[in-house]
């Protein structure tokens, strides 16, 4: 049997000036169109929950200025319900507890965010995130509050200014409200709208004439995705954020239960849409993104036509650094529970599915090992440039076709595993704006696992391209590789990852 090499040994200066260029260049101007790449930033919930402060979030907005809007992160985002007030009481699911206005639209907690007193809204906070060179986002929830229904508050007319009416009469908020479609995990706070009506498409239209004036840049729409999927309340918010006088991005979330055939109802819709449920920081949830990003990629949709430019499936924020527990009314207080290898396994494939990548830790505290992870040059070219991004599944974790030379240093041979199956491997290909190919393994199993990709089967991923061989780096070790003939392989930890940075000619 003829042999061929595989060599993996420690990294050569005189490649490292080409690894090294590898850079997320010009990540922040998506000015060409709307949601032109992944949409990164920072959103407040990962880190507190839904109680954060206005002072809490200015502090966090003015790192990621200083530290991350140069590697693109330039959204902050309060999450849910910064309208509720923070006393004894008042929880995720509780009622009565929110600040509306005489319309039944939420307005911020003056206590907590006191820059809204006397009706500013969240207008003053926009104007010092733009003044950071930043873009600021808020989190809503589907359709019309409890608490507005309760009131039974008038609906606006932003034609005029007034009450809405129609039909010889006012238009309150039991008149439009769908009181037997409540959120599923909130089912005290907000039921859905009767888009039908007149008076119903007047509220959601107040709804987003307001956040513009307020000076928002991106809207998370919770509650009309998944397993809540309103398609009547998305197109209707959709039409109204394309007439809007600013540009607003529209994300979706979450998206439990979420189907490629659903996405394909939305994503020309808005501009990112959650997957998946909430993402928290145990390697079960990491996991279970892997089958459904296949789903989305091999269906197209990433980066498919979306609102007045793109639209990208949404894995969900990165869990890492300085966080808080689910719907608890605690902030920061504890650290990520995943393991290295497991952030870098997220963070890859979150860039090799072309994910939005939203940073979810407290910023005041984040360590040198997760901001290496989240602002990796490579790792966020691939977030933005890359193409023909999908599962590569020509991966073995036994050397099948031929003989496998190797020079490791200090490294034991590569022997097959018992006990892992092929279900516990996983891999994904794409191409850089440069020719590059970029090739992932990723170790889903309990242990330490050879991985192979042989390097034949490269062609396979790429319509009339043929391959005779490889060389590069892997990007966790340093390590070069070099094949002509053979496979490209190395071990991989538990729940670990491997990325190669591949000239293939």
């Amino acid at each position: 049997m003829r042999g061929f090499t595989l060599c993996l040994v420690s990294f050569l200066v005189i490649f490292g000036s080409w690894f090294q260029s590898v850079s997320s260049q010009n990540v922040t101007k998506s000015d060409i169109q709307q949601a032109a790449f992944p949409p990164r930033g920072w959103n407040s919930y990962d880190a507190f929950s839904w109680i954060i402060s206005e002072e809490e979030f200015l502090q966090n907005a003015e790192l990621v200025s200083q530290r991350l809007l140069a590697h693109g992160y330039e959204y902050v985002v309060v999450d849910y319900l910064w309208y509720r007030k923070k006393v004894p009481g008042a929880h995720s699911n509780s009622l009565g507890f929110d600040v509306i206005d005489q319309w039944g639209r939420m307005a911020p907690d003056p206590v907590r965010w006191p820059s809204s007193k006397s009706g500013n809204g969240f207008t003053e906070i926009a104007k010092k995130v733009h003044s950071l060179g930043l873009k600021f986002g808020i989190h809503i929830m589907a359709g019309i509050s409890t608490q507005a229904v309760n009131a039974n508050t008038p609906i606006l007319d932003t034609t005029t200014g007034a009450a809405y009416q129609e039909s010889g009469r006012v238009w309150h908020a039991k008149d439009i409200a769908i009181q037997e479609r409540r959120c599923g995990w909130m089912t005290n706070g907000f039921m859905s709208v009767n888009t039908t009506l007149g008076a119903g498409k007047a509220f959601l239209r107040s709804l987003h004439e307001q956040y513009a004036a307020w000076g928002v840049d991106l809207v998370k729409h919770d509650c009309v995705f998944g397993e809540d999927l309103d398609l009547n309340e998305i197109t209707y918010e959709s039409e109204v954020l394309s007439k809007v006088n600013r540009p607003l991005l529209y994300s979706l979330s979450p998206g439990v239960k979420a189907t490629p055939d659903m996405a394909k109802q939305v994503s020309g819709l808005v501009n990112m849409y959650r997957i998946a449920g909430d993402d928290w920081d145990v390697w079960g949830d990491v996991k279970s993104h892997f089958n459904v990003s296949r789903d989305m990629a091999a269906a197209n949709l990433i980066g498919a036509k979306g609102l007045k430019g793109n639209s990208w499936p949404d894995l969900d924020m990165l869990p890492f650094g300085w966080l808080t527990d689910a719907a608890v009314n605690d902030g920061p207080h504890r650290s990520c529970r995943l393991t290295l290898e497991e952030q870098r396994t997220q963070m890859t494939l979150w860039a090799m599915a072309k994910s939005p990548l939203m940073y979810g830790g407290d910023v005041r505290k984040i360590d040198n090992a997760t901001y290496e992870i989240i602002t990796n040059p490579t790792l966020l070219e691939i977030n933005h440039f890359s193409s023909n991004n999908k599962e590569f599944p020509y991966v073995t974790k036994n050397e099948t076709r031929n003989q496998v030379k190797e020079i490791r240093s200090k490294e034991a041979p590569i022997q097959s595993v018992e006990g892992v199956s092929s279900a516990d491997i996983s891999s994904w290909i794409a191409t850089g704006r440069k020719g590059e190919v970029y090739l992932a393994f990723f170790n889903l199993s309990e242990q330490k696992t050879p991985i192979y990709a042989h390097r034949s089967n490269l062609s396979k991923a790429f319509t009339g391209k043929r391959i005779r061989s490889c060389k590069g780096q892997e990007l966790w070790s340093g390590k070069y590789v070099a094949t002509k003939k053979g496979s490209i392989s190395t071990d991989v930890g538990v729940h670990g990852c491997a990325l190669f940075v591949l000239n293939c000619k």
